[in-house]
C-alpha cells in the first residue's frame, strides 16, 4: 500500500478503512457515523490523519474517531493495526486508546 493512501477493505461482516502514513498504518470503521456511507470513498488528508466523507464533508481523526466537521458528531471506531511481514493485521483498538 502506497504512503499517503487509503482503501476500503471488507474483513467479514466489517468494513474497515485502512490508511498508511510513511511507515505507519492506521485503521477506522468504513462507516460514517452520521449516514451509512463509506469514509473510503471520501477525501484522505494525511498531514491531517483525517479522512473526509464523501456525502456530507465530515472529517474524522484516524487516530481516535472523532468528528471535527459537522454534521457528524459521533466517533467511528478505531482499531489497532500491526504489520506481520507482508501482512497488516488490524484488530480491536487498544486499552488506553
Amino acid at each position: 500500500m502506497p504512503d499517503g493512501e487509503m482503501i476500503g477493505v471488507d474483513a467479514g461482516q466489517v468494513k474497515i478503512c485502512l490508511a498508511r502514513v510513511e511507515d505507519k498504518y492506521y485503521a477506522m470503521n468504513d462507516m460514517c457515523s452520521h449516514f451509512a456511507t463509506r469514509l473510503s470513498g471520501g477525501e484522505f488528508y494525511p498531514d491531517d490523519l483525517e479522512v473526509e466523507c464523501p456525502l456530507h464533508d465530515s472529517r474524522f481523526s484516524l487516530l481516535d474517531g472523532t468528528p471535527h466537521e459537522v454534521p457528524a458528531d459521533e466517533p467511528v471506531e478505531v482499531y489497532a493495526v500491526r504489520v506481520d511481514g507482508d501482512e497488516i493485521v488490524v484488530g480491536p483498538a487498544e486499552e488506553g486508546q
